[in-house]
């Protein structure tokens, strides 16, 4: 028994040592600020201004705006280990959100945004890939009331709260282990605020601001172990997984030389050093007590540009078109086979058309990422090397209803 309990605490440290879920950042927000190449900070004019910038709510025309989009990802996360073999992993993901904006006096507005800024997606390794199964998921879900105040022509101001929900699930088997899960959840929260400056009818300069936010999730940990002599010993274990999340500062303006063109820039400065480690708490392991685990990330600060222009091709039509180039925060020595984190160049599109009180949207994002590398110790002690890279497709649709 005291060899099967050691083997328990063997494969709890495994599985607490890999819970990334394949990515962090999320900027999949709205159908048509995704055609515009997510650069929409400095636009601010419809509904999902509740993300990229509250104070865009004040300047909307409409009384009540409602918006409904889903994404669905196909990522590809490739990994070629030392030997040279190249594993691949595609979890693809549909992700909903919805945004409201409601004017609710010549000056105030208040709006609504529901909606994953964090993670959002996950890694799936077949047993073929790397000799045993893994598939993990990370998402944040954010609940965010927002309140704009429309200072004068020129100025206005926004506030929102983000009520963040996590959760975290991981599935994987292997040698001599039976199935090895976590199931997790938690929550916590968060502000951000924004500024609108409008000089003139045909020019926006916008600013936003999101607050960091330590999140906590709890769940249990079990861990199975398929011993003949026995037969399977399945330990169900509480845990906990605690991680930060990071600053956002971003600017951007917008510029609309005739009514049927507009063009628009952005910038984002994403504070990722936040992260410097996950830690996992797994408690009362018979023979042990509590075990800490700790996954260093040392993530750093990136910067993230964003340009796009849409163009009214006809009445009620508009097509939309924009590139991105989003740098990586993971230092080499914190990528693994779930911490694909590579440099992406984007390209993004979309079509929109309205009729009446209805507005359809359609994006696609196109994302290349570049190769990177990471010198290892292989298990016969000789130096290899370890490649990652990750290439995604996405597709997204939005209807809007106008009021």
């Amino acid at each position: 028994m005291k060899k099967i309990l050691g083997i328990l605490v063997i494969g709890i440290f495994f599985l607490a040592g890999h819970l990334g879920a394949g990515g962090w950042n999320n900027t999949l927000m709205g159908c048509r600020a995704l055609g515009l190449g997510a650069a929409f900070v400095g636009v601010a004019d419809d509904p999902s201004a509740v993300f990229y910038n509250p104070a865009g709510l004040a300047f909307q025309q409409e009384r009540l705006a409602l918006s409904f989009d889903g994404f669905y990802v196909m990522p590809e996360h490739i990994y070629t280990l030392p030997n040279g073999y190249t594993a691949e992993s595609r979890y693809t993901t549909s992700i909903p959100q919805l945004f409201l904006s409601y004017k609710a006096s010549d000056r105030l507005s208040i709006g609504f945004g529901a909606y994953i800024p964090y993670a959002g997606g996950g890694i799936d390794w077949k047993e073929n890939a790397l000799g045993f199964p893994f598939k993990s998921y990370l998402g944040v879900l954010s609940l965010t009331p927002s309140l704009a105040y429309q200072v004068n022509e020129k100025i206005s101001v926004g506030f929102n709260l983000n009520f963040y929900k996590g959760f975290l699930n991981v599935r994987t088997r292997m040698d001599p282990f039976g199935p090895m899960e976590a199931d997790e959840v938690g929550s916590s929260l968060s502000f951000g605020a924004g500024l609108l400056l409008r000089p003139r009818e045909n020019l926006r300069f916008g600013f936003s601001l999101r607050a960091p936010a330590k999140m906590r999730l709890e769940g249990t940990t079990t861990i199975t172990v398929e011993a003949p002599q026995v037969g399977a010993v399945k330990m169900k274990l509480t845990s906990t997984t605690e991680f930060n999340l990071p600053w956002d500062l971003e600017a951007g303006v917008s510029f609309q030389p005739w009514p049927s063109f507009l063009i628009s820039f952005s910038v984002q400065y994403t504070m990722w050093s936040t992260l410097q480690e996950v830690n996992k708490t797994i408690q009362n392991v018979p023979l042990i007590g509590t075990i800490q685990e700790v996954e260093v990330m040392n993530f750093k600060n990136i910067l993230l540009f964003h340009t796009g222009c849409e163009f009214q091709v006809a009445e009620g039509l508009y097509l939309r078109a924009g590139i991105g180039y989003d740098r990586s925060a993971s230092p080499a020595e914190s990528l693994n086979f779930t911490n694909i984190d590579v440099d992406k160049f984007t390209l993004l599109g979309g079509i929109g058309y309205r009729a009446g009180r209805v507005t359809l949207d359609f994006a696609y994002v196109y994302a290349q990422g570049k190769e990177r590398e990471k010198s290892v110790i292989t298990a016969t002690g000789f130096p290899g090397l370890e490649r990652y890279n990750m290439n995604v497709n996405i597709l997204g649709l939005g209807v809007t209803f106008h009021f």
